[in-house]
């Protein structure tokens, strides 16, 4: 109740001080108008004050009411120059109309003149009220173009720099020791096995280096592109960990397109974070629900985990958010461990 009243109060000083703002504002072309004559007929002074502030402040709070629609329907930061233009031209229309109806309400039912009789003096005070209004809205649309320019420069540097910073953790997990150890340790277990088996595994891992390197510089893949590259990943992985490790994919609607190396990302976590052994097999789970790809694993988290090197879901959900509208979610509970991708359905980026 507190916090309301001091809103209520701060709302009513910020009127006042707006309206202080607009009787000065509307002394000014009074003034050029009238000259000294306010001075001397207070009356005349009075009703010219009025209509100023009368116009200013619904020309004022109109325009406030069009900028909080358009930062609903049209925000800064999707596209500056075209937000830009689209509220100037609604500025103008919306100030245009309302020059026009306070003009006739003042003139006819407090200076009790006919309009029709002489239009001139009418036409002469709304042009200059609406150059004053033009002039002030351009402005404070220029300053929040300008702003909200510079933050989509900013926003797209930082995009490069995430895209920049997953290519590079994904390609040096790939270059990591321990992963070059494991892979060669199963490779060589599998050439005194199984020398079938040893080329397989050859080609997934081949596959997988030839991927990352093809798709690391691209902002989206093709769904299925990336189904085909996640297919090789998990047999990679199934070789060494054999039925400790089931994936289940169930996907039959490969329309839209991912951020690549993504699932790889959700899968590779997995592995990772959780314990894979015949006493607990670790099952993965990836599907498509409407416009998003589930990936799901039951949680068995180890103890020891090792470090991540500051790739995985936040780096993730930055890109998303910068070229989808659509937000990643993610799920923890009743002991499974999920992930929502959002598939985007168009080219068009948010950027």
């Amino acid at each position: 109740m507190a916090s309301n009243k001091i809103d209520i109060k701060r709302v009513l000083l910020q009127e006042v001080r707006d309206i202080a703002i607009l009787i000065l504002i509307s002394t000014i072309p009074t003034y050029l108008f009238a000259g000294n004559k306010i001075f001397t007929n207070f009356s005349h002074y009075a009703y010219s004050i009025l209509y100023g502030a009368l116009l200013g402040w619904t020309i004022w709070k109109g325009n406030q009411l069009l900028g909080l629609y358009f930062d609903y329907k049209m925000p800064w930061e999707k596209n500056p120059t075209k937000t830009f233009i689209y509220r100037i031209a609604g500025s103008i229309i919306f100030s245009s109309i309302d020059i026009v109806i306070v003009s006739y309400l003042i003139y006819t039912y407090i200076y009790k003149i006919n309009v029709f009789d002489d239009i001139k003096p009418l036409i002469n005070y709304a042009l200059v009220a609406f150059v004053i209004a033009m002039l002030i809205t351009t402005i404070i649309y220029l300053y929040h173009f300008f702003i909200s320019w510079r933050e989509s420069l900013i926003q797209k540097e930082n995009y490069k720099r995430d895209v920049l910073l997953m290519q590079y953790e994904t390609l040096k997990s790939y270059v990591n020791p321990h992963f070059l150890f494991n892979s060669l340790s199963v490779l060589s277990s599998l050439v005194e096995k199984d020398s079938q088996k040893s080329q397989q595994f050859i080609k997934q891992l081949s596959d997988i280096y030839r991927y990352v390197l093809e798709q690391k510089d691209k902002e989206i893949v093709p769904l299925n592109v990336e189904f085909n590259f996640i297919k090789s990943f998990i047999e990679l992985h199934r070789i060494r960990h054999g039925e400790s490790l089931k994936v289940n994919i169930n996907v039959d609607n490969f329309e839209g397109y991912i951020i690549p190396l993504s699932l790889q990302i959700l899968i590779e976590n997995a592995l990772k974070h959780n314990i894979i052994s015949e006493d607990e097999p670790l099952s993965i789970s990836v599907n498509r629900d409407a416009d998003y790809i589930v990936v799901q694993n039951n949680l068995q988290v180890r103890k020891v985990i090792s470090d991540s090197g500051g790739i995985g879901l936040e780096t993730i959900k930055k890109r998303y958010e910068l070229i989808s509208s659509i937000p990643l979610i993610i799920e923890n509970g009743d002991g499974f461990f999920t992930v929502k991708l959002p598939i985007i359905n168009n080219l068009i980026s948010k950027l």
